[in-house]
């Protein structure tokens, strides 16, 4: 809070980039960030984070539905400054909020489209919380019905591959008795 001019406080639980663009976003408006971080990012986003003035926490890796998720920890973390301590404190939710494709949807499509002249044969990316490509893809296909490809490109040990392929969102790594500490142990 001490970096906060604005006496608020934007809470994120981020692996990407969201919480590096959140980050720059409260430095210019003066607020305060707070980011949760799980231990198998790169030590170099929490000193991008940090050099933006972000207060980063990390924390051990856990499953979405474990309590201990970094996810789950950064909207306990907002709800408690909200109501304990009073504090202003926003949590953006990445991962259920709609802001997040429909923003792609509305200014990364059309934006991309023009650059490129009204014509795209492919639209590739890789994929955290699905919002970019989602927008993009949905903004695309509306422009150029199935001449445009949209691509999801992911590592090994996604759980997007299964949940396109099997219709089910699950990694080996996640069967019974053999889930691991980080997700590509």
């Amino acid at each position: 809070m001490q970096e906060s001019h604005s006496g608020g406080v934007v809470v994120e639980g981020t692996s990407g980039s969201t919480g590096i663009a959140l980050a720059t976003l409260c430095r210019s408006r003066g607020h305060a960030c707070l980011v949760e971080l799980p231990d198998d990012q790169a030590v170099e986003k929490q000193q991008i984070l940090a050099a933006l003035g972000a207060a980063v926490l990390v924390v051990p890796t856990a499953s979405i539905s474990h309590p201990q998720h970094y996810v789950n920890l950064a909207r306990k973390l907002a709800d408690r400054a909200r109501q304990h301590h009073g504090v202003a404190a926003v949590f953006m939710n990445q991962f259920e909020n709609a802001a997040n494709w429909e923003t792609h949807y509305k200014m990364t499509g059309p934006e991309l489209w023009q650059d490129c002249g009204h014509q795209l044969d492919a639209f590739v990316m890789s994929s955290g919380t699905g919002g970019t490509i989602t927008g993009v893809g949905r903004y695309l296909k509306e422009k150029t019905a199935d001449a445009c490809r949209i691509v999801l490109v992911d590592p090994p040990g996604s759980v997007l591959y299964h949940k396109i392929q099997d219709g089910i969102a699950y990694t080996p790594q996640q069967a019974e008795r053999v889930l691991k500490r980080h997700r590509y142990d």
